[in-house]
């Protein structure tokens, strides 16, 4: 009795509403029409017209033939499986496990697994979406916890599009600021960060990007001995940590290097990619930062004394200001122990560092200094190398004005021997402070060939400073360069 009663109800709301059960009979008309119109247009079961050659394949059909054929290949594709990190099969570096470091196994992996968790990834490229213009590493070293916002250091190579046509002392280095820059996190996710300064002389950037979890600040060591065992850290595009085991040496610079810098020594280095590794970490056994890996065909990298330097000077002034003396050095202590031996015999001198270029018309040209002499001493202390002489100019802007605007010069002591004159002198330079790299251009260099002196235009002098051979890239029509070896003509020794 009761399911007639409910039968009845429902007949009786169905019949109520008479519109609605029309709309849906005739919505559903709809579509059934819709779905036979769509099987008679469907390029797929159209039939293929004879021509009075052969068969005409229509090309609506073929095209839609290929989307079927594809996305039944897809259902029938078996499903990836879900890779587990823990049970991913995993290649080692090759240059660090190595039964030659086994003795460094336990506590190298310590080291490198604690530095690595400040160590990110990082790429950019010139538009949003476009093939990316460099990737690189980068070291967290400062987190915000009201602004969840994090500070990543790394290599100004991350937004350079142009090197220098000869090398880093005669300019023309090309940087944008507008570059789209993006950070790999450690979790494996991807942020978009925000350029706020790059200082071309130290070759660094600084990149704040959005972290929500507190981060682990590096721990940095001022101290690095010559032919300490040291470790290189970078990323590479996967994130996967690279290690490579090298010893920290110092050496005198190229002549188209900085000569702020330290070298990592590895016996196979020249067969590396090292291209991830650049803005990456120079580490010690104990784990402690000692340097950021520059790339370049020698490994350089740069010491973390100048590093903390560099990012004191930008929390203070929102830049890095460095006091340029128009000079390029040689340290007597680097050089062959025969060549140390012949400057302690004829000048009696068996330290400091030798001048290499004078920018003309610069303060230490104007007292004198010419190539050749000798820098014993800075503002009253003997000198060794140029990683010294680094830190001692970076001191020079640390006790100064507050402000950035007032950095327009610093007055700074040198003490010389010239090594012509037999001489020595103590003077007062007053140098500029810039935040620019800095230029010390002689003119076009002189190289001896076959007993006579060249000019090379920019062109060549690349040549020889990457392959050393220059009659490989020998222009066709000449070179407008005066005197040019382009050109075959003889210039005076210099």
């Amino acid at each position: 009795m009761s399911s007639d009663l409910e039968k009845s109800k429902n007949k009786r709301a169905m019949a109520a509403v008479p519109e609605e059960v029309l709309a849906k009979k005739r919505n559903l008309g709809r579509e059934e029409g819709q779905e036979e119109e769509e099987k008679k247009d469907s390029p797929a079961l159209l039939p293929m017209p004879r021509g009075s050659r052969g068969c005409f394949i229509d090309p609506r059909w073929l095209t839609a033939k290929i989307a079927k054929d594809k996305m039944d290949a897809a259902k029938l594709a078996p499903i990836p499986p879900v890779k587990i990190p823990t049970l991913e099969h995993f290649k080692p570096p090759p240059r660090f496990h190595t039964r030659a470091l086994l003795p460094l196994r336990e506590s190298g992996s310590k080291a490198a697994l604690s530095a690595a968790k400040s160590l990110v990834g990082i790429s950019s490229s010139l538009d949003i979406g476009s093939k990316p213009l460099k990737r690189c590493s980068g070291l967290l070293i400062d987190w915000d916890e009201e602004s969840k916002t994090c500070v990543v250091l790394t290599t100004a190579h991350l937004i350079r599009t142009k090197d220098s046509p000869v090398n880093v002392w005669f300019g023309g280095e090309e940087y944008t600021s507008n570059a789209d820059v993006t950070v790999h996190l450690l979790d494996g996710t991807s942020e978009k960060g925000q350029l706020l300064y790059y200082q071309p002389h130290y070759d660094l950037a600084f990149v704040r990007v959005k972290v929500d979890q507190p981060i682990q600040l590096p721990s940095f060591s001022e101290e690095v001995t010559f032919a300490e065992e040291v470790l290189r850290l970078g990323r590479d595009n996967m994130l996967d940590l690279r290690i490579t085991y090298g010893r920290a040496a110092y050496q005198n610079p190229d002549i188209d290097e900085r000569y702020h810098y330290m070298y990592f020594d590895c016996a196979d280095d020249d067969n590396d990619d090292d291209e991830y590794d650049s803005g990456g970490l120079v580490i010690s056994l104990d784990g402690k930062i000692v340097g950021m890996f520059n790339i370049s065909s020698r490994g350089s990298f740069i010491p973390s004394s100048i590093l903390l330097s560099c990012v004191d000077l930008w929390k203070k002034y929102g830049r890095i200001p460095r006091p340029q003396l128009g000079m390029t050095f040689e340290a007597i202590k680097l050089l062959e122990p025969a060549h140390v031996d012949k400057i302690w015999r004829m000048c009696h001198i068996d330290d400091g560092l030798v001048v290499q270029e004078v920018l003309k018309g610069s303060p230490a040209d104007k007292f004198g200094i010419e190539r050749g002499d000798i820098v014993e001493c800075f503002n009253g202390e003997s000198i060794s190398n140029t990683v010294e002489l680094e830190n001692r100019l970076m001191n020079t802007c640390k006790g100064l004005s507050d402000n950035y605007n007032d950095l327009i010069e610093v007055h700074v002591s040198v003490g010389v021997f010239h090594t012509l004159k037999k001489q020595r002198r103590i003077g007062e330079l007053t140098v500029s402070v810039s935040d620019l790299g800095e230029v010390i251009a002689r003119g076009l260099p002189t190289h001896r060939i076959l007993g006579m002196n060249f000019v090379l235009c920019d062109m060549l002098q690349r040549t020889w400073i990457k392959s050393y051979c220059l009659m490989n890239s020998l222009p066709e029509k000449g070179c407008q360069a005066t005197r040019c070896f382009c050109a075959g003509r003889t210039v005076l020794d210099t």
